[in-house]
């Protein structure tokens, strides 16, 4: 028997937000109200569509960690490489753009004198450098107008910033350089939620600007592997080879992460059981789409031997879900990957 659409569209925001989110969110879902509840579902219908189809993920990280905390010295080499010494524009959070050495050095001293002032050495960390960027192909004008929109919604509240767009490259990538210090001098702390916070404005922002992008955490796709940081991939094409880094997991590595995706697995299973008595073809067909997806998931090339066995002898609970072959004209058409 078919599922009533406000159960389905809570089971959704439930195991949704424990699959995108931190864990334990899923809870917020009894908070709503019945139209809360809807909207809420639709958007995570969306979320889930874009990662079933892969959409090109976005990517914002906290760059120069240990060189942010040595102050003004720090501050002033890391606006000089983003810059290129002058050569590229920077924009700051009026919208001014700063070109050349000249204007450059007036940048570097407005921050050292103006505000709350940056020391020239410090134990603490004075100005946070950001890196948002985008796979190779993607429109860098929709990039630079997605991380300027960025910019001002996280930052705008009269705290110093610049960005710097850069073409030099094949992934589209902009700089933004924040001080820690607001105009109140409140510091900017961002804790992981943040960080996660930051990836989703960043894409809606490539969306608003007709760019498909994508924040779901690595663990909701199933991926274990961590690229190698930009060092590493610099020693390697001279043919050098790092001492610290290893490319292949350990044995012990791929079980501990094939053990840490339970949780994920679980969500896209309670999801999929749950869309597949949905009434509506389109779930139905995304209930199929989901269980392609979790299997081919490259987590699943280091699951152990045993664990395979025992879900091959495992009956599973709940609401049937169609299995990856199965593609009846119950379950709606046929979707091209």
């Amino acid at each position: 028997m078919p599922y009533p659409k406000v159960y389905i569209d809570a089971m959704l925001v439930n195991w949704g937000d424990r699959l995108f989110q931190e864990p334990l969110r899923h809870a917020r879902a009894a908070r709503l109200s019945r139209v809360g509840i809807r909207d809420e579902a639709a958007r995570m219908r969306a979320q889930i569509a874009r990662t079933l189809r892969r959409t090109p993920e976005v990517m914002v990280k906290i760059t120069n960690k240990a060189a942010s905390a040595q102050g003004m010295g720090a501050v002033r080499r890391h606006l000089r490489y983003i810059s290129r010494n002058g050569r590229v524009e920077l924009e700051d959070q009026n919208g001014d753009l700063i070109a050349g050495v000249d204007a450059l050095r007036d940048l570097t001293k407005a921050w050292q004198l103006g505000g709350w002032g940056i020391p020239e050495s410090s134990t603490r960390r004075e100005v946070f450098n950001i890196l948002l960027s985008m796979p190779p192909g993607t429109d860098r004008q929709a990039v630079r107008d997605a991380a300027r929109g960025f910019a001002a919604q996280e930052f705008g509240d009269g705290r110093a910033y610049v960005f710097a767009a850069h073409d030099d490259e094949a992934h589209p990538h902009v700089h933004l350089s924040v001080q820690v210090r607001g105009p109140d001098g409140r510091r900017l702390n961002p804790r992981h939620k943040d960080l996660q916070r930051w990836r989703e404005r960043f894409a809606e922002g490539l969306r608003e600007h007709g760019v498909e992008a994508n924040a779901t955490p690595r663990r909701a796709r199933g991926v274990t592997q961590r690229y190698p940081k930009p060092a590493v991939v610099h020693m390697t094409a001279r043919g050098e080879t790092p001492g610290y880094w290893k490319p292949l997991p350990t044995d012990v590595q791929r079980d501990a992460g094939w053990g840490a995706h339970s949780g994920v697995f679980a969500a896209w299973r309670e999801m999929a059981y749950t869309m597949a008595r949905s009434r509506a073809r389109e779930d139905r067909a995304m209930a199929v789409e989901m269980a392609y997806f979790v299997g081919g998931m490259p987590v699943q090339r280091d699951r152990p031997v045993s664990e395979r066995a025992q879900d091959v002898r495992r009956e599973p609970s709940g609401p049937a879900v169609p299995k990856a072959g199965d593609r009846s004209d119950d379950v709606g058409p046929d979707v091209e990957r």
